[in-house]
């Protein structure tokens, strides 16, 4: 699309209208993304602006003619990894260690809500199983589309979309 290509050059030379141009254009499959792996509004909220702080950064390194689509949806995902990654650590101390005191209150392993079984299932997946599975079912892209977003091979996509359709089924009782 030649349009986000002339503000993609815009952006890069610093026009500030071109970026808040770039933002607007591209702040709902961001979020979309995002709460596809979060559901807090706020959390959602502070990735997007993660993701777009990255993405100015490193605009420098996007080529005009690039999928640019392509390249900010591998930008969120790895956002999203970065994140997961950072709260499993939290998780996995607060479980070991228990609960720390801050200040007057304590703090507390957040309990899940019931989002139902399926939810939970899916859920409970290991990101690298979970993630392309969402992109695949409820993004509706195509493995070529996971597997750059995901900078892995198209086989490995397959191999991990059979893995978490294999996990999740175990899961809801509906071994095949």
């Amino acid at each position: 699309m030649n349009f986000d290509r002339e503000l993609i050059v815009r952006a890069q030379a610093g026009d500030r209208q071109a970026q808040e141009s770039l933002v607007k254009a591209f702040s709902p499959m961001v979020f979309r993304l995002i709460s596809r792996f979060f559901r807090s509004r706020e959390d959602v909220e502070d990735l997007a602006q993660d993701v777009f702080v990255k993405m100015f950064g490193r605009i420098d390194q996007v080529r005009p003619d690039e999928n640019f689509p392509g390249w900010l949806q591998r930008v969120a995902v790895n956002t999203c990894y970065d994140e997961l990654r950072k709260t499993r650590r939290r998780r996995i101390a607060l479980e070991t260690y228990g609960p720390r005191e801050v200040g007057e209150g304590v703090v507390q392993p957040e309990e899940p809500k019931d989002f139902g079984k399926a939810r939970l299932a899916l859920q409970a997946l290991d990101p690298k199983l979970r993630i392309p599975l969402i992109l695949k079912e409820v993004e509706e892209m195509s493995v070529e589309e996971i597997a750059r977003t995901l900078s892995i091979t198209e086989t490995n996509v397959k191999v991990r979309l059979f893995r978490a359709r294999k996990k999740l089924a175990a899961s809801l009782g509906d071994a095949r």
